[in-house]
């Protein structure tokens, strides 16, 4: 049976953009010192959100902000995306994957956020962006970083955090 190239090039973009999320964990979990690396990432005009809590970064001068906010307020943060499901239409694609989020400390290695990334797409001069990442949290998500030890670790991270909630 013959793959026609439409099939072969949907799986290469599907493997490039699941190599631009190894990225994406690894700038976010290990740039620390470079949070331009993750910023990156996104296109120019990029955005980050967290719908839940009504967060919205915008560009990657806030993005790189964030990010270095992140670094400096929650180190240690692991990603672990799995699940990947990713519809490429040209130079456009949507994706979603599971998210988990591991948290280290010396105490204890804790998992602190559980939800998915819905994503959007873009491919400029050849290479896959993203253009907007969703997070979605599971329900309990909220009352897990804001309550008890993980909350303590949390907290400077939602006071760094209120600059990109929108009303």
């Amino acid at each position: 049976m013959a793959l026609d190239e439409i099939y072969i090039q949907k799986a290469a973009d599907r493997v490039m953009i699941q190599d631009l999320l190894g990225r994406y964990a690894f700038a976010a979990d290990y740039g620390t010192g470079n949070p331009e690396s993750w910023a990156a990432l996104f296109i120019e005009d990029g955005i980050f959100e967290i719908p839940k809590i009504s967060m919205v970064v915008r560009g990657r001068s806030a993005l790189t902000k964030f990010m270095d906010g992140i670094h400096r307020t929650v180190p240690g943060i692991h990603h672990v995306m799995s699940n990947f499901v990713i519809d490429v239409e040209g130079d456009r694609a949507q994706g979603k994957c599971e998210l988990n989020e591991f948290m280290l400390r010396s105490e204890a290695i804790y998992n602190d956020l559980h939800g998915w990334y819905e994503d959007d797409y873009v491919r400029v001069e050849g290479r896959w962006f993203i253009k907007r990442r969703r997070v979605h949290l599971s329900d309990d998500t909220l009352s897990v970083v804001s309550s008890g030890k993980i909350g303590e670790y949390f907290h400077e991270f939602f006071e760094m955090s209120k600059e990109f909630i929108e009303p």
